[in-house]
């Protein structure tokens, strides 16, 4: 069905479309019968790609707000809505002409006929403007002719739309206004604009009218722009010496660069074009006034910022006179259902770019369905607690995703979902074809293919393998993510681990990592991925080779998941990309409370931080960063503030202080020779640390320490296992006491270990030494600490803490469970995520607020962009 023909169905309840009117670049006008008033009606349709950045929810909320404006000179509002993702407004049907198509006729006006139109319009501007309202797009198109009488279209809806996009136009260039008539502070975006942009568009209305062109014209839209902030308009009278001294100087004041220069009301305005006597306004020559606009704003900074946006907002604006597409454009969100901002990538694009599937952050968590054409957006019923990821089949007919440790699928148009196959929280969910998934657990410890029509699954357990990227070939992995922030690739037949090489080393150096998460393989020959700091960056990559090129930032500020790294980014197979913006999730500072008390900042660093330990004296604390080549455990000392590096490498696991304060202990891991190790030295530093074991194969994390001198840890082989460490022996005696454990953590007393189930994620705790029986603790995944012999506090995603009440005595020993503590910004780090002191004080990362997004941001053509500049920097 064409798009007339679905917008006739839309409406044939309430209108009925006759023909169409005009058409602009903001929107298609049609002249309709409404039905229910049996009257003639305009129905202008907004343009589907601005329906796209608008959202109908916020628009229509918007727009209620100029419907009650009521002038003689304002046309008004009848009605507005949405109907299946169009969005549309009602005004009366006007029989005449605009005020373009008398220029276009007549090109100059007489002046008292310029005069009086201008003053009429003033008029209406006035009172508009106290009532708080600003048109924003005054121009020869918005005055209608009727009887000889001005009435101003679309008053309000500029409005309307500015504020339904949240403020965002402007940073993608869909600015409102058309450029001619643009004042200098709408041309160079600024958000805020005053009754005096309106005043500065009627003075470039009126000297078009008095001249027969605008202040200011050029061959592009990037050279009107930059002369409307640069340069001056000549003085009406030098090009029509019959235009009278205080009509020119009326004109030239409205024209003002600066806004607080111009008329501060549009009345004051009509009377000085009435007034003989107003002349004082006169300008200075030319060059002066030039002079002292550039003294008094920064002019190369609004001249760059001119050419941006004035070459995006062309491309919507002024689609009609032939200009060039729109390079990027956002696309909002309804405010019930924004983006879901934390730890996987939470939306999926179609392969041909004309919807999004996303993950809406309220209190379902359920999936909904945004057209990136159209203002179409819905919600799909059947999706309730979806978790991190979902993803489109390749045919734009099916989704996949996890809700309540199932993975399900479902299509498009809605339907009930089916049940695929139990899954633990996945990671990097993707379509390998138009019947298979692919992804990995959030632990990164196996890859699982499941054929969606048959629930057939094959499954490859590994090593920390966090948002899988299976290459051409079929046979190799390459991953990245979570607690290993540089690239690998897992040889399947061989399970063998690889390392991309930086082929710019010299043969025989050491291959360099290619640190960041998140690896996708564009082309066959182009890896985009997430930096630590944040950006999406992209990099040359021969996939028979493993080796990579230059890296070079390609999008800052992209928002990226906490603990995975993931980027809230897709790319479409046609190379579109979709991203949102927000701060880095992995940035914060390490924070101090009690349970009724609010955090505070063990120090004012921020940073990337990973794994942390107080010392037992909590004067100093040791925390290892993720650093932009390796990672580094440092020292703070909390009473002075000196920070020094006590250790660097690829991988540094957790830091443990010996009870009494003088040895810090940390497991290190060399991933290119698969060998970790744990080693001690002084916090000072004074000499290096010494190896107390090591061995081949995965990391051994040490977690809690006791004074008779064992340590409890992990391992993070496949099984992992609860380990403890006889700290007395020489060498140290490392033993297994529980398999498929994570975090283990004993009970002060030692009467007690607690541990997460790898498998399922249920925490647990169990009799120590004997641990011949388990008890639940929680169902939800999460971490342990036990904050005395018979209190265990739990962590589970994403923001909450628990405590259980433990009785030795009882039959089941868990005999309570509450809510402890809760703070939204608690980030999930890589391993142990808060430690607990004596004193009853909960010690963990905060995190930048996690703001759903509210708007999706759209770069077409993306993919052949992202080439041109990374072979550009590989030259």
């Amino acid at each position: 069905m064409s798009e007339s023909a679905r917008l006739t169905t839309a409406l044939a309840d309430r209108y009925r479309l006759e023909r169409e009117l005009g058409a602009g670049g903001m929107a298609t006008v049609y002249l309709a019968e409404d039905l229910k008033h049996d009257r003639k009606v305009a129905v202008k349709v907004l343009r589907p790609e601005l329906a796209a950045v608008l959202g109908a929810e916020r628009f229509v909320q918007e727009i209620k707000t100029t419907a009650n404006l009521q002038h003689p000179h304002i046309l008004p509002l009848f009605d507005s809505g949405e109907a299946e993702g169009f969005l549309y407004y009602v005004m009366p049907y006007i029989e005449g002409e605009t005020l373009r198509d008398k220029l276009n006729r007549e090109t100059q006006l007489r002046i008292e006929e310029a005069v009086k139109i201008t003053t009429e319009v003033a008029d209406a501007l006035d009172y508009a403007h106290r009532n708080n309202v600003i048109h924003r797009d005054i121009k020869p198109e918005n005055i209608l002719l009727h009887d000889g009488r001005p009435m101003v279209a679309d008053f309000g809806i500029a409005l309307a739309v500015s504020a339904a996009a949240g403020g965002r136009m402007t940073e993608t260039g869909l600015s409102l206004g058309t450029p001619h008539y643009m004042s200098p502070e709408q041309a160079t975006a600024e958000k805020d604009l005053t009754n005096r942009s309106d005043i500065y568009s009627l003075g470039s209305m009126l000297y078009e009218m008095l001249t027969g062109e605008p202040p200011h014209t050029g061959a592009t839209a990037q050279a009107i722009v930059m002369k409307i902030v640069t340069d001056d308009a000549r003085p009406v009278n030098e090009l029509r010496k019959l235009v009278p001294p205080h009509i020119a100087a009326a004109t030239a004041k409205a024209l003002e660069k600066l806004p607080a220069d111009r008329f501060d009301t549009a009345s004051r305005f009509a009377k000085a074009l009435n007034d003989p006597a107003f002349v004082t306004a006169t300008r200075q020559v030319a060059t002066e006034m030039g002079s002292s606009w550039k003294q008094r704003v920064a002019v190369p900074a609004l001249v760059s910022a001119t050419v941006f946006f004035a070459t995006t907002l062309w491309g919507w604006f002024g689609a009609s006179r032939g200009g060039p597409a729109l390079a990027t454009y956002d696309v909002g969100l309804p405010d019930s259902a924004p983006l879901l901002m934390e730890l996987g990538t939470n939306m999926a694009i179609s392969s041909n770019a004309h919807f999004v599937v996303y993950v809406a952050a309220d209190r379902t968590r359920q999936l909904w369905y945004r057209s990136l054409r159209d203002g179409t957006v819905r919600a799909l019923p059947g999706t309730d607690s979806v978790s991190m990821n979902v993803a489109i089949s390749p045919d734009d007919q099916r989704i996949a995703f996890v809700s309540g440790g199932l993975l399900k699928v479902m299509p498009i148009a809605g339907g009930t979902p089916t049940n695929v196959a139990e899954v633990f929280e996945p990671l990097g969910l993707r379509w390998i074809s138009e019947t298979e998934v692919f992804f990995s657990n959030a632990d990164g410890q196996s890859i699982r293919w499941i054929d969606v029509d048959t629930g057939v699954e094959r499954i490859h357990r590994t090593d920390r393998c966090v948002i899988p990227h299976l290459l051409p070939n079929g046979e190799q992995v390459l991953c990245g993510g979570g607690a290993t922030q540089y690239a690998s690739v897992i040889d399947l037949p061989t399970d063998s681990l690889l390392f991309p090489s930086d082929r710019s080393l010299a043969e025989g150096n050491a291959a360099d990592l290619l640190r960041g998460a998140d690896f996708r393989l564009i082309d066959g020959r182009y890896l985009t991925y997430m930096s630590v700091a944040g950006d999406l960056r992209g990099v040359a990559f021969d996939p028979s080779t493993l080796e990579f090129g230059r890296s070079i930032t390609l999008v800052p500020g992209v928002r990226r998941g906490a603990y995975t790294g993931a980027g809230q980014c897709v790319i479409s197979a046609n190379g579109t990309l979709l991203f949102a913006e927000g701060p880095n999730g992995d940035i914060g500072q390490i924070v101090s409370v009690t349970r009724s008390g609010a955090p505070t900042p063990l120090s004012d660093v921020s940073a990337f931080f990973l794994r942390f330990d107080l010392a037992p004296d909590g004067r100093q604390v040791a925390v290892v960063i993720e650093g932009i080549r390796d990672q580094e455990l440092h020292v703070y000392d909390l009473e002075t503030g000196q920070d020094r590096i006590w250790f660097r490498g690829p991988y540094i696991g957790e830091p443990l202080w010996t009870p009494s304060g003088d040895q810090l202990m940390v497991s290190t891991y060399e991933p290119r020779a698969r060998q970790w190790a744990i080693v001690a030295g002084p916090p000072d530093a004074s000499s290096a640390p010494d190896t107390l074991l090591s061995g081949p194969g995965n990391i051994a994390d040490l977690l809690t320490h006791h004074p008779n001198g064992v340590a409890v840890g992990n391992t993070w082989d496949d099984p992992a296992a609860a380990i403890s460490i006889d700290l007395s022996t020489e060498p140290l005696t490392l033993d297994t006491i529980a398999a498929n454990a994570f975090f283990a953590t004993l009970s002060p007393d030692t009467r007690w270990l607690s541990y997460m189930r790898s498998q399922t994620g249920e925490q647990v705790v169990s009799p120590y030494p004997s641990l011949d029986r388990q008890y639940q603790v929680s169902n939800a995944h999460g971490e342990g600490q036990w904050l005395s012999p018979t209190e265990l506090i739990m962590w589970q995603c994403c923001t909450t803490f628990f405590k259980a009440t433990i009785n030795p005595t009882a039959a089941n020993p868990v005999v309570s469970l509450e809510e402890w503590y809760h703070d939204s910004r608690f980030s999930d780090t890589p391993g142990q995520s808060f430690t607990l002191t004596p004193d009853r004080r909960l010690i963990y990362v905060q995190a930048p607020e996690r703001k759903p997004a509210s708007y999706l941001r759209v770069i077409p053509n993306w993919v052949e962009q992202m080439k041109r500049a990374v072979d550009e920097a590989n030259r």
